[in-house]
């Protein structure tokens, strides 16, 4: 279960508002944050791999979605160090 963090309204890593910021399985953050004219999503898996998407107005809330469903099933699974930077890779280019 993701679990909210209190931080809306504050500035968040790329300099903008924060509008959610979750965390889960004490292993995983993703933040969502107006900055402008775009939005920023930012996540990261704690002390491997962090990772910054920009969208606009009409897609923020959907890529937010689509990348946390992606980082749960990712942390859910057993991995290899292999598929960790198979996974990484894919995330990125994806987003």
């Amino acid at each position: 279960m993701w679990n909210s963090l209190y931080t809306a309204g504050e500035s968040g890593p790329e300099g903008g508002v924060i509008l959610r910021d979750e965390e889960y399985m004490n292993a995983c953050r993703i933040t969502l944050e107006r900055c402008g004219t775009h939005y920023a999503v930012t996540c990261g898996i704690y002390g491997a791999f962090c990772h910054t998407a920009y969208c606009g107005d009409t897609d923020h809330l959907q890529k937010y979605e689509n990348m946390k469903q992606e980082l749960q099933a990712f942390l859910r699974r057993d991995t290899t160090a292999e598929d960790e930077i198979v996974f990484y890779e894919s995330f990125a280019a994806k987003y």
